[in-house]
């Protein structure tokens, strides 16, 4: 996940990868994506660059399924890792044994006999913060290569490959794992939620899944989610987000599909000697027109499997709320990460 923290009289960038106005949030009768097995659509994956496969230098992210084919996942994940080639490992089950679906991404030079597999968005930029940290990755997970494993142990730290026949025999053994695989390579898409211009409050609640060596936990937002068109992203207050689970789908909870985690931005402040965090917002990229029309011209015919469902007015309300400090922090940030700012000293005075 990618972090940005802004201190005032100290700024520091890292990439790892608002109150509310007064106002009444509807209420629904669903309650989709508040257990783990609703996030069958979404995937830890591993990114291996091109000959780095014997030096450990392996990068963790999550993928949520949007067609048979494609995933969406964060930029910053996959562009400087698979610029020249790279390995995906994509972890399709939670237990020990598992099974990772292999897939390879080219170098430039061998993309005129090998498809690539990876796609960033033309308008990402690691240097501007959240806004079209977007990725597509067209992997066919069905009949991809698998590599059967067991999970690492306090005593035996490292993946052991195994026969996919003693796979196969565990999963004859354990019938809920043997449904969390079938959900898993055939799940249940879930339709994305597409942003038009304008300043929205949006009117559910949201949740991510975390995925660390297979274990699921649901992170659910009690915050208020708005998005801000000049920003170009939605924000709330960061409710547990951390590196590890960027790319994964942000999830409604009347199931659609939102955005995909990119990462969260604090803001400290100085108070006598000492440096205290201010604000921690978690802020992601949502469907609007730009990450539409990038998935729409990179997924071809494949892009009409998508269900795509209108946020106004039907999800979200407008809102007059003044977000222009906000958006003068994110781009303050964002040109001191372009080395063309800095900022000036904010002491605060008091508890």
């Amino acid at each position: 996940m990618r972090k940005i923290l802004i201190i005032f009289g100290f700024i520091f960038f890292a990439f790892l990868p608002l109150r509310a106005e007064v106002g009444m949030i509807s209420v629904v009768d669903e309650d989709k994506h508040s257990k783990k097995e609703d996030f069958y659509h979404t995937f830890e994956y591993l990114i291996i660059p091109e000959g780095q496969q014997q030096t450990g230098r392996v990068g963790k992210c999550q993928a949520t399924r949007v067609t048979p084919k494609w995933f969406v996942t964060a930029a910053h994940c996959v562009q400087d890792a698979c610029q020249n080639g790279c390995e995906i490992q994509l972890d399709l089950l939670g237990n020990s044994p598992s099974v990772l679906a292999r897939f390879t991404h080219p170098s430039k030079k061998s993309r005129t006999t090998q498809k690539p597999l990876v796609f960033v968005h033309p308008d990402y930029s690691p240097n501007i913060f959240a806004k079209n940290d977007f990725a597509l990755l067209n992997l066919d997970v069905n009949n991809a290569p698998k590599i059967y494993y067991l999970r690492p142990t306090p005593k035996q730290n490292y993946r052991q490959v195994i026969p996919a026949r003693q796979f196969n025999d565990f999963l004859e053994k354990n019938r809920r794992a043997k449904a969390a695989l079938t959900h898993a390579l055939h799940p249940k898409l879930p339709p994305i939620l597409y942003f038009d211009e304008g300043n929205f409050l949006l009117d559910r609640k949201i949740s991510v899944i975390a995925i660390f060596d297979g274990v699921r936990d649901v992170k659910q937002d009690p915050n208020p989610v708005y998005y801000v068109k000049g920003l170009g992203f939605a924000h709330t207050k960061n409710f547990g987000i951390r590196k590890g689970m960027s790319g994964s789908g942000v999830m409604s909870n009347t199931g659609e599909l939102i955005g995909m985690v990119a990462g969260n931005f604090e803001t400290w402040y100085q108070q006598g000697n000492d440096i205290k965090k201010e604000d921690d917002y978690f802020m992601f990229p949502v469907f609007n027109k730009g990450l539409m029309d990038f998935m729409k011209n990179t997924m071809g015919s494949d892009f009409n499997k998508i269900s795509v469902k209108e946020a106004y007015p039907h999800c979200v309300t407008k809102t007059r709320k003044d977000f222009s400090k906000l958006i003068q922090m994110v781009e303050l940030g964002n040109k001191r990460s372009q080395g063309k700012a800095t900022v000036p000293v904010r002491k605060k005075t008091g508890k």
